[in-house]
C-alpha cells in the first residue's frame, strides 16, 4: 500500500510541471498579445475541432454496423440518422420548449415579487434585493438578445462541424492506414482502440437510456401536479443528474423553489415522488442499464466542466459530464490494454479507480 501511495504520488508529480509551463505560456502569450489572436484563431477553426469530437463519438457506432455493411453506407446510415432524429426533436420539441422558456421568463417577476414580499414580512433588507432585481432584470434582457443574436452563427459553426465529422468519418480507413504505417507495433494499440470504442459505445447508449428515463418519469410526474413549465424542468432534472453527488439534488432544490413561488401551498406530494423516481434512478435503473453504478472522479467531471465550456460554451457545460466519463473511459482503457494482451469489456474497464491503480504494475525502484 505503502509502495502504491509513493508511486501515485509521483507519477502526479510529473504533472506539476506541465501545469505551470502552461500558465507561463498564457501569460507570456498575453503580455505578447498573441493570447487574443490565438482564441480568434481558436474561434475560426472551431468547426474543424467540433467536427473532430463528433467524428469521435460517433466512431463506435459505426465501428458496431461495419461488421453488417459497408463502411461508407454505415457512416451514411449513422449521420443521416442522427440528422433524422435531430430535426425531428427540433420539429416536436423546440416549439413546446420555446413557449415554455417564455413562459418561466413570464413568472420571474412574479417569483421576485413574492421573494420582495416574504422579505418585508420578516423585516429583512430589501433595498438592496430591489436594486439586485433590476440589475438581474437588465442583464438577463441583454443575455437573451445576445444570445438570440449569436444563434445562427452558432447553429452554423456547429452544421458546419458536423459536416467536418462526416468526411472525417468516410475518411477514417486512410487515418488508420497512417497510424499502421508509422506504429508497426500496432497490437496493443488495436486492442487499445477497439476496448475503447465498445466501452464508449456502450456508455453513449447507457447514457441515452438514462436520461429518458428521467425525463419521462419526472414529465408525467409534473405533468400530472399540473406543474407551469413541466418539459422545461423535466429537461433540466435530467441534464442536473449527468453530474455524480450534487447534480440530482441541486436538480430538486431547482424544483422546490419553482413549486413555493408557483404555488400557495407547497406540493409536497410532487416533490416526494420526484425524490422517490431520483432514489430509484440511482440505486436501481442507472445499475441495471450500466451493470454498474458510475464512477467518475468529481475532480474529472469539474475540470471537463470548465474546459468545455472554454471550448463549447454553453453545450459544453451541458455535456461536460459526458466528456469527463469518456476521458476516464480512454484512460482506464489504456491502463488495461498496458496490462493485457486482450480487448477489455465494460467489467473490465468501469471499476474502482483506486482498484485500477493498484493492479498497474510499480516501476523498479531506484
Amino acid at each position: 500500500m505503502k509502495k502504491y501511495r509513493n508511486h501515485l504520488f509521483k507519477t502526479s508529480l510529473y504533472f506539476i510541471p506541465l501545469i505551470v509551463a502552461l500558465l507561463l505560456i498564457i501569460i507570456l502569450l498575453k503580455q505578447i498579445s498573441l493570447y487574443s489572436k490565438l482564441v480568434q484563431l481558436y474561434h475560426a477553426l472551431f468547426p474543424l475541432f467540433g467536427g473532430v469530437i463528433i467524428a469521435f463519438l460517433l466512431q463506435p457506432i459505426i465501428d458496431r454496423l461495419t461488421p453488417h455493411m459497408k463502411r461508407k453506407t454505415a457512416v451514411v446510415l449513422v449521420y443521416v440518422c442522427i440528422l433524422f432524429l435531430g430535426f425531428l426533436l427540433l420539429l416536436l420539441f423546440v416549439p413546446i420548449l420555446y413557449r415554455q422558456i417564455v413562459g418561466f421568463v413570464s413568472l420571474l417577476p412574479d417569483w421576485m415579487e413574492k421573494i420582495q414580499h416574504f422579505l418585508n414580512q420578516h423585516h429583512m433588507i430589501s433595498e438592496r434585493i430591489a436594486n439586485y432585481q433590476d440589475h438581474f432584470m437588465e442583464e438577463g434582457t441583454l443575455m437573451v438578445i445576445d444570445s438570440l443574436r449569436s444563434f445562427f452563427g452558432t447553429t452554423m459553426n456547429y452544421a458546419i462541424a458536423y459536416i467536418t465529422a462526416f468526411f472525417i468519418s468516410i475518411d477514417m480507413d486512410f487515418f488508420k492506414h497512417i497510424v499502421k504505417r508509422l506504429y508497426h507495433d500496432n497490437h496493443k494499440l488495436i486492442n487499445f482502440y477497439k476496448t475503447m470504442s465498445n466501452i464508449i459505445f456502450q456508455y453513449l447508449i447507457g447514457t441515452i437510456l438514462d436520461l429518458a428515463f428521467v425525463s419521462i418519469v419526472s414529465a408525467v410526474i409534473l405533468y400530472a401536479a399540473d406543474f407551469p413549465n413541466a418539459l422545461l424542468y423535466a429537461m433540466i432534472l435530467a441534464l442536473s443528474n449527468l453530474f455524480p453527488y450534487i447534480g440530482p439534488t441541486v436538480g430538486l432544490v431547482f424544483v422546490i423553489v419553482v413549486g413555493v413561488l408557483s404555488y400557495d401551498q407547497i406540493p409536497y406530494m410532487t416533490i416526494l415522488l420526484l425524490w422517490i423516481s431520483q432514489q430509484i434512478e440511482s440505486n436501481f435503473v442507472q445499475p441495471m442499464i450500466f451493470n454498474k453504478t458510475m464512477d467518475v472522479r468529481p475532480i474529472l467531471t469539474f475540470a471537463a466542466l470548465f474546459v468545455a465550456e472554454a471550448l463549447f460554451g454553453i453545450p459544453g457545460i451541458l455535456l461536460s459530464p459526458i466528456f469527463a466519463s469518456i476521458v476516464q473511459i480512454t484512460f482506464r482503457s489504456y491502463l488495461f490494454t498496458k496490462s493485457k494482451n486482450s480487448v477489455g469489456k465494460w467489467e473490465d474497464i468501469w471499476y474502482d479507480f483506486d482498484d485500477v491503480m493498484k493492479e498497474m504494475p510499480l516501476p523498479p525502484e531506484a
